[in-house]
């Protein structure tokens, strides 16, 4: 990254870009009108998607529509432009610094992946000669881009990230026990067939019936009809409970983790900044954008600080006797305030 008295109006420009785009202080006044501005932009364009579907709105509102659909693809394209330009002054991913590789670097993240999909459908229409209205439900796609103004996405995001080997695991496991479970199926229902037409007469087929019955939804439009088919999907009924409970187990263990590792975090960065016993405007500044970027309870933060504080006056010495403040006795400081009144 190059030197402040070396930028040029255009690596300034960059910069500036980079700090509005990525930044997530919430003191700068512009990045905060863009981020609601972009936010309002995607939320309008899901409700335009769903209202376009409906019939008497789709055609009387064609036009208008259309029009907001290309005002919106010009925005998020700007958006795109700016954001994979701008990347290789983000300060949070030294990564990309690169001119070249640290933009295609960009390009391949989750985030950029999201925002391009967000505005492919329109401009696959004007490439491709046939008939691309099915892609228009890809412009759904933008409600993701909410998740980079969402501490709570952001935070699942994150757990998926670290619980994806895990998570990955259990539904292999599922997925054996998918294929057993309609492979059974097939064996003892496939000469009772006839009582359920196409039902059990493959195993793909049967495959239906075993995940509508291992999620315990049971929507009833097909059954066994023999004893052991049955049998069967009473037992996969019992297993496969537990079985589709697990990721949502995993994902519940891997929040609790995540939340603990931010409230240690915040209590150790508390520690920090009470460690002289005082706590001046810009540590104050400083903890208070720590706090809004864990998205952690008010409450909760509020109780980590008062404990951090209580914690770090037992380490405090009394400048009149040399005790802790909590061993000292309260007489001397009557003494020596009555002294300082006289």
């Amino acid at each position: 990254m190059e030197t402040t008295h070396e930028l040029t109006p255009w690596l300034r420009l960059r910069q500036r870009t980079a700090e509005i785009l990525y930044s997530a202080d919430s003191e700068d006044r512009l990045t905060r009108k863009i981020d609601l501005s972009l936010i309002t932009l995607i939320a309008l364009n899901v409700l335009a998607v769903i209202l376009e579907s409906m019939p008497e709105l789709g055609s009387t509102w064609a036009d208008f529509f259309y029009g907001f659909e290309v005002f919106s693809v010009i925005i998020f394209s700007i958006e795109y432009i700016a954001r994979v330009w701008s990347a290789v002054d983000n300060p949070w991913h030294q990564q990309h610094a690169h001119p070249i590789s640290g933009r295609f670097k960009y390009a391949r993240t989750p985030m950029a992946i999201i925002d391009l999909l967000a505005i492919a459908p329109f401009y696959l229409t004007f490439i491709f000669p046939f008939d691309l209205r099915f892609l228009r439900v890809l412009r759904l796609l933008r409600i993701f881009k909410l998740t980079r103004y969402s501490p709570a996405m952001t935070l699942l995001l994150q757990v998926f990230r670290e619980e994806a080997k895990t998570i990955l695991a259990a539904m292999f496991v599922l997925m054996m026990l998918l294929i057993i479970a309609s492979s059974l199926a097939f064996m003892v229902e496939r000469d009772a067939v006839h009582a359920v037409p196409g039902a059990f007469e493959s195993i793909p087929a049967a495959m239906y019936w075993a995940i509508i019955t291992m999620t315990t939804v049971g929507y009833g439009d097909i059954v066994p009809v023999t004893p052991y088919g049955k049998a069967l999907g009473a037992i996969i009924g019992v297993v496969g409970l537990g079985m589709v409970a697990l990721p949502a187990g995993i994902l519940a263990s891997g929040f609790s983790n995540a939340l603990h590792r931010r409230r240690q975090q915040l209590e150790d960065k508390v520690t920090d900044i009470l460690s002289d016993g005082v706590i001046t405007d810009d540590e104050e500044e400083e903890l208070a954008t720590l706090l809004s970027n864990l998205n952690l309870n008010p409450a909760d933060a509020k109780a980590l600080i008062f404990a951090a504080h209580n914690k770090d006056t037992t380490n405090l010495l009394c400048p009149h006797c040399g005790k802790p403040i909590d061993e000292a006795p309260h007489d001397a400081h009557g003494d020596d305030n009555k002294k300082n009144a006289d």
